[in-house]
């Protein structure tokens, strides 16, 4: 493993291990460089803020988790021929979430700007752009992409801060279950009626 990763798992390790600890709005620089005995300076080569790390963590982690190595893999030609394998990658989110779902609960209510919901939205959006593309012509705003992602966010943000979340293929499941019946019940009250 190369110098460089050996100091980045290092810091999130450290990261991970404060915000067992404490919220991430009272973790500084500063704290996190002294749980991994660090200076400063070795921090901001690597990162520019604490934010900057919390979604390096995810990408790193969620990626060795699927076995991708880079994003444009979920656009290859796999996708765009069984456009149902976007559930493959919302098993395998809900998968990754729920084996860190201590850490990511905390991630996932960080607010403001730089937040990781921010980030994780900013992934998501061309990933559902994509799939929905020869559904809705998104004008260019994306009103209706920034809508699904936002509802994703918020179902999974539901699921994982409950008391005892299910398993993530039974909540998936359930999930595909409930848009299928949402579907089909738009499409009835969308029927002429007799």
């Amino acid at each position: 493993m190369a110098e460089s990763n050996i100091t980045k798992n290092a810091l999130a390790d450290a990261l991970k291990s404060l915000m067992r600890e404490k919220n991430f709005d009272k973790i500084s620089v500063l704290d996190i460089c002294e749980k991994c005995n660090m200076n400063r300076k070795s921090f901001y080569y690597h990162f520019r803020d604490k934010y900057d790390l919390l979604n390096w963590i995810f990408y790193i982690g969620f990626m060795e988790h699927i076995k991708f190595d880079g994003i444009e893999e979920l656009f290859d030609e796999k996708i765009k021929k069984n456009p149902y394998s976007i559930w493959d990658l919302i098993t395998s989110l809900a998968e990754y979430f729920y084996s860190e779902k201590e850490f990511y609960r905390k991630a996932l209510m960080i607010e403001g700007q730089n937040s990781f919901k921010e980030y994780f939205h900013d992934g998501l959006y061309p990933v559902v752009r994509f799939y929905m593309n020869d559904v809705v012509d998104d004008d260019e705003t994306g009103v209706f992409t920034t809508l699904i992602c936002d509802t994703c966010i918020a179902a999974l943000m539901r699921w994982l801060t409950s008391d005892e979340p299910d398993e993530p293929k039974v909540a998936v499941s359930e999930m595909k279950s409930y848009l299928v019946k949402f579907a089909k019940r738009i499409i009835q009250d969308l029927e002429p009626q007799e």
